[in-house]
């Protein structure tokens, strides 16, 4: 069994209305345990590792929970619940079946960001940067996809490109305000903290972020 890094990985989705009743519940599910791995709780995993299995064998017995497209969506939902176990090597795997059958660009966008995100998660950065390169070719746009791909470049020594990724954003005011996925990310993802030192961009970033708040608190 292929065991992932200790770092959890929240659920979450850009739109909740958009998920059946048993996604709904899996991501729930998938979050706890996350929390659960956290903390270092075995005997709570265990019996969130049986529910979630359990909502898995409904999802694949209702096709999908009437998904649109369940030869996407069950290995999806699968892998899901692997990573969330912890089976970050399992989860990969599954996902790459689920890739095959995605058939939009944001099924796409989730899959090979997805893939790319586990694939930082064991250390596997080159690997990593080929799917992220695909996900940011389906959603050039998508700021989790953008996280993905520098953390990727920076943990594979391609220091420049995980910069420009960032100074892509720079390019992008719309994206730093209050409440939007990089202002979220800024505050609240320890990891690019680290990397701010080594990257020009990211720390002009964060400066701008800095100011941002400065002008808050001066209205």
């Amino acid at each position: 069994m292929s065991q992932g890094s200790p770092r959890p990985t929240i659920v979450t989705t850009d739109d909740p209305r958009r998920l059946s009743p048993i996604e709904s519940s899996i991501m729930d599910w998938c979050n706890l345990a996350h929390a659960a791995r956290k903390r270092g709780d075995a005997e709570a995993l265990e019996d969130i590792a049986t529910e979630l299995k359990s909502l898995i064998r409904r999802y694949d017995e209702t096709d999908g929970d009437g998904h649109m497209n369940p030869a996407w969506a069950r290995p999806n939902q699968r892998a899901l619940m692997l990573s969330a176990l912890g089976r970050i090597g399992e989860a990969i795997d599954v996902e790459i079946i689920a890739a095959k059958y995605a058939d939009t660009p944001r099924r796409q966008e989730v899959s090979f960001g997805n893939i790319a995100d586990r694939l930082v998660r064991l250390g596997r950065a080159e690997e990593a940067v080929e799917w992220f390169l695909k996900a940011w070719d389906a959603a050039p746009m998508s700021v989790p996809v953008m996280m993905t791909g520098a953390r990727a470049f920076f943990d594979a020594g391609r220091i420049k490109d995980a910069d420009a990724v960032f100074e892509a954003l720079l390019g992008m005011e719309d994206l730093l305000g209050p409440g939007t996925d990089l202002y979220v990310y800024l505050r609240h993802d320890g990891s690019l903290l680290d990397m701010a030192p080594e990257l020009p961009s990211l720390d002009a970033l964060y400066r701008r972020l800095a100011a941002i708040g400065n002008e808050a608190e001066g209205e």
